[in-house]
């Protein structure tokens, strides 16, 4: 089977000195697929997350991470204070109900000041900062869940690994 790629499109942040990164996929129960991340540059040799990540497990926007030789993410030096919650909009939906849910989706994470990236259009993973209450955003997600018209999780629900 064929290598597939997960890129971010548009990350939440875009600095002048970024590098683009891997993170395998397989520990986390997709084999063969790979997760493009988007990081800037520090000092000590380490780097910090500058995209939402939708499938990698125990990581966030502004973790700081170890890479390896080939450029492939190997550790979570350091937690940045943030979590990241995805949410997955079950296929078989009208395109007037996928609307009305990422819509309401990009309305609350805009007034609770939350950064989110979509992956395709059923796909997104938003930021949470520690210092801001995400009650709203669960209580939609929580709805929708219970409606069977998504599936959400925090990505910190299992810890980060390399195989």
């Amino acid at each position: 089977m064929p290598k597939q790629y997960i890129v971010h499109d548009d990350p939440a942040i875009m600095s002048d000195r970024q590098r683009i990164a891997m993170a395998d996929l397989a520990p986390f129960g997709f084999p063969d697929q790979w997760e493009q991340i988007w990081l800037g540059h520090r000092e000590d040799g380490l780097f910090v997350m500058q995209c939402i990540p939708f499938r990698i497990y125990g990581i966030s926007l502004f973790d700081i991470v170890r890479l390896d030789a080939d450029d492939m993410l190997v550790e979570v030096a350091a937690r940045g204070g943030h979590r990241t919650l995805r949410a997955l909009i079950v296929p078989g939906l009208t395109d007037a109900e996928v609307s009305g849910i990422t819509g309401r989706v990009n309305s609350i994470a805009e007034t609770e000041g939350f950064v989110l990236e979509w992956s395709g259009d059923r796909h997104v993973a938003v930021n949470i900062p520690d210092d801001r209450d995400p009650a709203l955003m669960l209580a939609f997600m929580a709805e929708q869940r219970a409606a069977q018209k998504l599936f959400w999780e925090w990505s910190d629900a299992k810890p980060f690994q390399t195989l």
